[in-house]
């Protein structure tokens, strides 16, 4: 893994930043929103308040016409800036979940960030090697899996992504998927991969054994969305690290040995991948 590619990964932790950011915008504006709608109350209520007077059914004196005329001038000026923050807040939360919706990390500035949603292989992330005779488990429509990019011949250079199973076809033996990320233009990318370029990810509450020390893994880099080979330092269960407990400690290959910790979750059994 050449340092380039490892500045990426890096540069996409300031996507978290953006989104509290983000978030932190919203909030504040919806402070503003029910600021505004409350003095919008208050001018209903005055209004109302000249209304069931009697001065309506009447003439009006001067002062009270000069008065209820203000009251509708700060409600029409009140009912313009309420829709303006609104249009605001719809804008920003569509960004937002634009954001968390691509995944659990999003591509800003072209770094990925992908959001997991997963279901387990059993056979193939349990570290045992299933028979030829023994029935594949298909994964359905829906399921998060690590896939391998097809462009790629270099196996020493591999990189998996996000991607979400939109179908299997038996008659191939390979799934289409699609990945989770969108380009610059808005558009994802799908590929149609064999069974052995497709990892489903495992559910957080789902209990398997631990990877021992000096295993070879796929491993998601924190802060990014791309899965790299890594060897396990040492598993969950003997991680006493402060801020990193029930985390792997491992390294990546081409880090400079550098020592990182991952997700249980998100760190795999090591694919064999044919030439």
């Amino acid at each position: 893994m050449d340092r380039k590619s490892r500045t990426s990964r890096s540069a996409s932790l300031e996507e978290t930043n953006e989104e509290l950011s983000l978030w932190k915008e919203i909030c504040t504006s919806l402070v503003k929103l029910e600021g505004i709608q409350k003095e919008a109350g208050d001018v209903i209520t005055n209004i109302n308040k000249v209304h069931t007077s009697g001065y309506i059914e009447n003439s009006i004196p001067t002062a009270i016409h000069q008065r209820l005329k203000d009251h509708y001038r700060n409600g029409i000026t009140l009912s313009s800036s309420e829709i303006k923050t609104i249009n605001d807040i719809i804008e920003k939360v569509s960004v937002l979940i634009a954001l968390r919706d691509a995944s659990e990390y999003n591509v800003i500035d072209g770094k990925r960030k992908k959001r997991r949603n997963e279901t387990e292989d059993k056979s193939i992330v349990n570290g045992s090697t299933p028979s030829k005779k023994v029935k594949t488990h298909i994964l359905p429509p829906g399921t998060s899996v690590a896939a391998r990019q097809p462009t790629q011949k270099d196996s020493r250079n591999e990189e998996w992504i996000l991607a979400t199973v939109l179908q299997f076809h038996p008659d191939k033996n390979k799934y289409h998927v699609e990945d989770v990320d969108h380009d610059e233009f808005g558009q994802t990318q799908r590929y149609m991969l064999p069974s052995r370029q497709v990892i489903p990810i495992p559910d957080a509450i789902e209990h398997r054994p631990e990877f021992p020390p000096g295993r070879h893994v796929l491993a998601l880099y924190p802060g990014t969305t791309c899965f790299y080979k890594a060897i396990v330092m040492s598993p969950p269960s003997k991680n006493k690290d402060n801020n990193a407990i029930g985390m792997y400690k491992v390294q990546f290959e081409d880090d400079n040995n550098e020592v990182k910790y991952a997700n249980p979750e998100r760190v795999l059994e090591m694919p064999k991948i044919s030439k």
